[in-house]
C-alpha cells in the first residue's frame, strides 16, 4: 500500500463528462410542452449539445397518459452511426412531480435506464446522452464525472514523482502544498491562473531567498 508506483490514476479509463454529452433539462422540456397536457408536442427543442460537437440534434417531445395513469414523455431524436450514417432514437420517460412550499407544483425526470432488469428511477431535473450511446439517463447511470472534477488529477504525476509515491501520506502533502502555494501565487498576480510550475517557483524561491 502507498509504493511507488501504486496510484492508478495514470492507468485507469477516464469517466466521461457532462460537458461532453447531450443534455436535457426539465426546466427547458417544461417550456417546450405541457406535461398535464397529454398529446402535446414539441417542434424544436434543442437539447444543450456536446462541447466537441457542432451539429444541432435536435429532440422532439410528446406528452401522453401511460397505462397507470401517469404523465410520460417520449422522446424521438436522431442518433448518429458509423459512416455518417443516422438512426432514429425513440425513448418513453416518466415524469414526477413534487410540490415546493411555496406553491405550484415542479416537475422531474425519472431516470429509465435499466439496471439489473429495474428501472433506475432517480429522480433527476436533467438527462445525459453520451456520443455513441443511443440512450438518454442520468449521470450516475453513465457514469459521468464534471470537467472540474477530471481536471483537478492532472497534475497527479508530477506530485507522484515529487513525493516519491503515487499515493499515500507524502503524496497527499506534496498535492496539498502545491494546491496552496498555486492559490496564494493566483491571490498575488490577480491575473491569468498560474501554472504547476509558478507554484513550484514560487514555493521554492521564497525558500531559498531566506
Amino acid at each position: 500500500m502507498g509504493a511507488t508506483g501504486s496510484g492508478r490514476w495514470a492507468y485507469h479509463h477516464k469517466k466521461r463528462t457532462i460537458e461532453g454529452c447531450w443534455a436535457i433539462d426539465i426546466c427547458g422540456m417544461v417550456q417546450a410542452v405541457d406535461p398535464s397536457r397529454p398529446g402535446s408536442t414539441s417542434h424544436q427543442f434543442r437539447p444543450t449539445m456536446p462541447t466537441t460537437v457542432r451539429r444541432r440534434s435536435p429532440v422532439r417531445c410528446t406528452t401522453k397518459v401511460g397505462d397507470d395513469g401517469k404523465p410520460l414523455l417520449v422522446l424521438s431524436y436522431a442518433v448518429g452511426g458509423r459512416r455518417d450514417r443516422e438512426y432514429r432514437g425513440e425513448q418513453v420517460v416518466r415524469l414526477r412531480t413534487t410540490r415546493p412550499n411555496f406553491g405550484g407544483v415542479r416537475w422531474w425526470f425519472s431516470c429509465p435506464c435499466i439496471v439489473g432488469g429495474e428501472e433506475c428511477g432517480r429522480r433527476v431535473g436533467k438527462l445525459y446522452r453520451p456520443p455513441g450511446s443511443r440512450y438518454f439517463a442520468c449521470r450516475h447511470c453513465h457514469d459521468l464525472t464534471y470537467e472540474s472534477c477530471r481536471k483537478s488529477h492532472r497534475h497527479d504525476g508530477l506530485f507522484a514523482l515529487v513525493a516519491g509515491e503515487a499515493s499515500g501520506e507524502a503524496f497527499e502533502a506534496v498535492k496539498r502544498t502545491f494546491s496552496y502555494q498555486s492559490k496564494k501565487a493566483r491571490r498575488r498576480r490577480e491575473g491569468p491562473s498560474p501554472n504547476l510550475l509558478d507554484a513550484f517557483d514560487e514555493m521554492f524561491g521564497e525558500a531559498e531567498g531566506r
